[in-house]
């Protein structure tokens, strides 16, 4: 009997530890806030990627800009030896045009060799035998060879 007492006295003690608690309301706030906080933060990251990336274009632009008129003052410069005072916004061609580089030669025929293939075509003698004769046999072919 006291065990019986025992035993529902813990099983009381257990649910009512449970009980008042109501987590679906909250849980839905949390989440409704917990997703404008992400977003927020989403939004934020995108801006300073943004920023940056323009940031990097202008610095990209500004450096061709500065290598365009170099080349054009060099230019003017080989040309008559007088410096010229306008800048211009276009880029000049080359004075000598380059050729590109030649394409790489073609991989060789065979594709890819073993161990094997490569002692065999060095000529190491240890490495040279005579083929096997192995591979998948059927049962027909390992009896005639057990004879």
């Amino acid at each position: 009997m006291k065990k019986h007492f025992l035993l529902l006295a813990g099983a009381a003690v257990i649910l009512a530890s449970c009980g008042g608690e109501n987590k679906t309301e909250d849980a839905g706030q949390s989440q409704a806030q917990i997703d404008s906080a992400v977003n927020a933060q989403v939004a934020a990251k995108e801006a300073e990627m943004a920023r940056v990336q323009d940031s990097t274009l202008k610095a990209m632009e500004a450096e061709k800009a500065a290598a365009d008129s170099a080349a054009a003052a060099e230019e003017a410069k080989k040309a008559g030896g007088k410096k010229s005072t306008k800048k211009t916004t276009k880029a000049t061609p080359p004075a000598s045009p380059t050729t590109p580089p030649p394409p790489p030669p073609p991989p060789a025929q065979g594709g890819l060799k073993g161990r094997s293939d490569k002692a065999q075509e060095s000529g190491t003698p240890g490495t040279q035998s005579k083929p096997s004769g192995g591979g998948l046999r059927g049962r027909s072919d390992q009896a005639q060879g057990q004879k």
